[in-house]
């Protein structure tokens, strides 16, 4: 990278007004020494970056459209250098360059790229919107996909409903790679969102339907079971095989084309194991419900079935079970049905594969305060390093089947965190929204602050896991569905909608907005951190499955249509 020289100051200067860029430029040409100087482009380094870390990054670009002389002054490398550590220091291409960008980047070119991007993500305006047909899921049992079903419960306000947790999209994307499985040859597929370039991926989906499918920490892992039964549970329901398969994702330098000045990237996706995740398997219904979540070297499942004793015992089975995933085998159990073939299992073996280091029967999870029973109030769990953390919400206006019988004053969320062995301290986060029923916010102090990532827990990632979910209720009685974070660069895109008390007017309509932390973090001045709203049409490009993704780059949802939407700056 090229660091600009000495004479270049460290930031720019901003004087309450232009006293001293007058008196410097009258001194400087008043000399006789600087008889030439006619034009701004004529100016010392030193006097005319002072002067330009005035202009807003749209002038920056506008200003080569006067002149040559000016384009090459605006365009010059250590020029768009500082620009860039001046209006975009927090930006993805800030915080990655050299990596990323090679030995010499083009900094005016990325300047004006990152300028346009946060022009359109500051007005919350789209750049461009990309549309991509995805399979869809199937209504019986014998599709390609055919999601988990959450909680029997939704919100209810006098004769308004909304949905209170949806169900997962046939699609996941992280650092910046799109996986879906393609309409028409229903083969998977991972599309780089800025490359635009398509890799396959290996996983065979004939004779599979797919349960859930989640891509995190370089790892893709899909969920699934045989769509033919495995064996008769009674006489009206029938057992399938339930797996887990997981794909290594890593993105590596390519030796593409040289003549770049950026590094040309491409992804790997290789096979790493395959594990059951039922020892006899599961019904594929609307009542046996499983929540999981992995990291680079571990995989958590909860399991909730419904009690079928014939012997009167009513609590629902509830199971939580973790894997030791980070060793790779070859060995695929789908494949060996009889066990016959598998490898024997020893520590230190390159073929251990995935083990399971603990399992918490209803017991423990009782003992452990996380047990659901018949009215479960889990919305997911989270996993870091060594602890698995339990995110339960409950909220006044929920009815169905597994609402609460003795709902919250307003909005409950909190988070059980517990160590992979089971031994060890619990951790406990509880938050409930304060105030009146009219408008409440979230009471725990900086907890914005928490969303951007601007504590030493969450770090350049986002939020730590182990906090309650409090961007559930930021803005009660408005309800979070769904966020964009990137904290690294300070920008959330979020979604919420809500009822109103009013009797005139019981319905608000949703709506997505982003919000930009500034002056390098927010402290306790509420002006810090600035919001703009989208259009109305928006949250129908975005929200069907009540879900979006994405970083400071763009947005991705999924339309009314079934479509994926994905939303560029």
């Amino acid at each position: 990278m090229n660091i600009p020289d000495n004479s270049i100051p460290s930031s720019p200067s901003h004087p309450k007004d232009h006293d001293g860029v007058e008196t410097a430029i009258a001194a400087i040409t008043a000399n006789d020494n600087n008889k030439n100087v006619f034009d701004l482009t004529d100016l010392p380094n030193d006097l005319f970056f002072l002067i330009t870390s005035y202009l807003s990054p749209q002038d920056c670009v506008l200003c080569r459209r006067v002149s040559r002389a000016w384009l090459a002054a605006f365009t010059n490398p250590d020029t768009s250098w500082n620009f860039m550590r001046w209006h975009f220091a927090r930006s993805r291409e800030m915080r990655r360059a050299p990596a990323e960008l090679g030995e010499k980047p083009d900094w005016a070119r990325i300047f004006a790229k990152v300028a346009r991007r946060y022009h359109y993500l500051r007005a919350a305006k789209p750049r461009l919107i990309e549309k991509i047909d995805v399979v869809q899921e199937a209504a019986g049992l014998k599709g390609s996909f055919k999601g988990v079903a959450p909680w029997n419960r939704w919100l209810r306000w006098n004769d308004n409903t909304a949905i209170f947790q949806h169900r997962d999209p046939t699609w996941c994307v992280d650092d910046g790679l799109l996986v879906y499985q393609e309409a028409v040859s229903e083969r998977y597929v991972a599309y780089d969102l800025e490359t635009r370039m398509r890799f396959e991926v290996p996983f065979d989906a004939s004779d599979k339907t797919v349960r859930r499918l989640r891509l995190t920490s370089g790892v893709l892992v899909f969920e699934w079971c045989e769509r033919e039964p495995y064996h008769q549970l009674n006489d009206r329901e029938t057992v399938h095989r339930h797996f887990a398969t997981a794909f290594d994702v890593q993105r590596r330098a390519s030796s593409g084309d040289s003549s770049s000045s950026e590094v040309q990237f491409t992804w790997d996706i290789t096979f790493r194991s395959e594990w059951k995740i039922h020892f006899l398997g599961l019904p594929v219904n609307g009542h046996d419900r499983f929540f999981s979540a992995h990291t680079s070297t571990h995989y958590a499942l909860y399991l909730w079935q419904p009690n079928r004793s014939p012997w009167g015992e009513e609590d629902p089975l509830e199971q939580l079970t973790i894997w030791d995933i980070s060793k790779p085998s070859t060995y695929r159990p789908s494949l060996d049905p009889s066990g016959a073939n598998k490898p024997y299992s020893s520590p230190g073996l390159d073929h251990e594969g995935p083990t399971v280091i603990n399992r918490f029967t209803w017991r423990e999870l009782e003992l452990l305060g996380i047990r659901q029973r018949h009215t479960p109030s889990l919305r997911e769990i989270l996993l870091d390093e060594a602890n698995v953390y339990i995110h339960e919400e409950e909220h006044r206006w929920l009815a169905g089947q597994h609402s609460s019988l003795s709902p919250p004053r307003h909005h409950l969320v909190r988070c059980t965190g517990i160590p992979f062995s089971g031994m060890g301290p619990r951790w406990f986060d509880e938050c409930c929204a304060d105030g009146d029923v009219h408008m409440s916010f979230c009471p725990r102090v900086g907890s914005l602050a928490r969303i951007l990532g601007n504590n030493q827990l969450a770090g350049s990632k986002g939020l730590w896991p182990g906090y309650a979910p409090c961007w559930r209720h930021e803005e009660f009685p408005y309800l979070t569905v769904s966020d964009v974070l990137d904290a690294g660069a300070g920008v959330r895109v979020v979604a919420r909608q809500c009822f109103m008390m009013e009797a005139l007017s019981s319905f608000v309509m949703p709506k997505i907005s982003v919000q930009e932390e500034r002056d390098g973090g927010l402290g306790e001045e509420e002006d810090q951190v600035s919001e703009v709203q989208f259009a109305d049409s928006m949250w129908w490009e975005l929200l069907a499955k009540g879900k979006i993704a994405g970083d400071e780059r763009w947005v991705v949802g999924e339309d009314g249509m079934g479509r994926v939407t994905i939303v560029r700056f």
